[in-house]
């Protein structure tokens, strides 16, 4: 039994050194040999993962199996090289774009022009100052998009109130959700909220990023889809904004209204379900997948696991081709707006 309260570093290393030991066993073997509750044998095993110590492997009692040391600093390694690769390729973007209002702003006032400029918001302050001039700004519409991770109350609540005053004002107010966003309880009431407001409010399976597009020129995307503390570009001018709407309005055409999202559960495949073994047809990565849907890695393996015994099948592919021959996936909205982007 363990001492006093281990910190999560210690449970952590105690957790890999007992699956080394045991080989087979489970969460809640794991707690009472460690003398936790199974949520911190949780916390420690999204820890494992993410340096790389732990993977999933749906098919063993704990869900998990352990990476050697050695192969772990590897995997490190070869993550801190992809990260720089990424980095180097938004620098060439920045370049680009950078290049771009330069010749924009040289060319004669005379001949017209689609005008780009971009603007870094590092922080969540510069964007919550930023949205709240933005807001006043707006003429005709603007178009909400909430990618995972889900914003916190906080942010939401300061979106809510931009929103409601915008309404007021005339303009028109579109926002997208995630299904799986939709479940918890702040985020529901805030889609109640809108909805009641006069705004159209929409529920998708997956969307690829958080996105704010105020009229025909401005819009607020992400540094890194991946990482929002990166903070997000602020994009000025008609030269992008327009191709930022014909993505976001994509993914308006494949969500389903709320109302109608109100039945996903009595369906033979809920919504997140359909999206995922979608994606893992089409040889998307799990951790893109666990991204645009919304969910923990973790929680994603279990769905798959389940899945998979569901349909009575041992491989990701397999499964697609079972729902298929089972007709579960014909004429579903949405098909088209998979594509190859995170493949292995």
């Amino acid at each position: 039994m363990a001492r006093g309260n281990p910190s999560s570093e210690e449970l952590g290393q105690r957790l890999y050194e007992l699956a080394l030991r045991q080989g087979s066993w489970t969460m809640g073997e794991a707690a009472v040999s460690l003398g936790v509750a199974e949520e911190e044998v949780g916390e420690a095993l999204d820890g494992l993962e993410r340096v790389g110590l732990m993977r999933p492997a749906p098919r063993t009692p704990s869900g998990y199996a352990v990476v050697a040391p050695e192969a772990a600093l590897s995997g490190l390694l070869a993550q801190e090289d992809r990260q720089l690769t990424r980095y180097q390729e938004q620098m060439a973007h920045t370049r680009e774009a950078i290049v771009s209002v330069m010749q924009d702003y040289l060319v004669p006032r005379s001949s017209p022009t689609r005008t780009l400029a971009v603007e870094a918001l590092p922080t969540t302050e510069h964007e919550e100052s930023f949205l709240d001039k933005a807001a006043a700004l707006a003429r005709r519409e603007v178009w909400l998009m909430y990618g995972a991770p889900t914003p916190s109350a906080a942010s939401l609540d300061e979106m809510l109130l931009r929103c409601l005053g915008m309404l007021s004002s005339g303009v028109a107010v579109r926002a997208l959700f995630l299904h799986q966003q939709a479940c918890d309880r702040v985020v529901s009431g805030h889609v109640r909220e809108l909805a009641d407001a006069g705004a159209q409010v929409r529920l998708a399976t997956h969307l690829p990023q958080r996105m704010l597009i105020i009229d025909w020129d401005l819009a607020l995307v992400p540094v890194d889809p991946e990482n929002s503390a990166r903070g997000v570009w602020a994009v000025h001018g008609t030269a992008l904004v327009p191709s930022l709407r014909a993505v976001y309005d994509h993914c308006w055409v494949a969500a389903a209204g709320v109302d109608a999202a109100a039945d996903v559960s009595s369906q033979r495949l809920s919504a997140v379900e359909e999206a995922v073994i979608r994606m893992l047809a089409a040889g998307v990565k799990d951790e893109t997948i666990a991204r645009r849907v919304g969910i923990s890695s973790r929680t994603l393996s279990r769905l798959i696991s389940t899945l998979l015994d569901r349909l009575g099948v041992q491989t990701r592919f397999q499964a697609a081709i079972e729902m298929s021959r089972r007709g579960w996936l014909d004429a579903a909205p949405g098909t088209d707006a998979l594509s190859h982007e995170g493949a292995a």
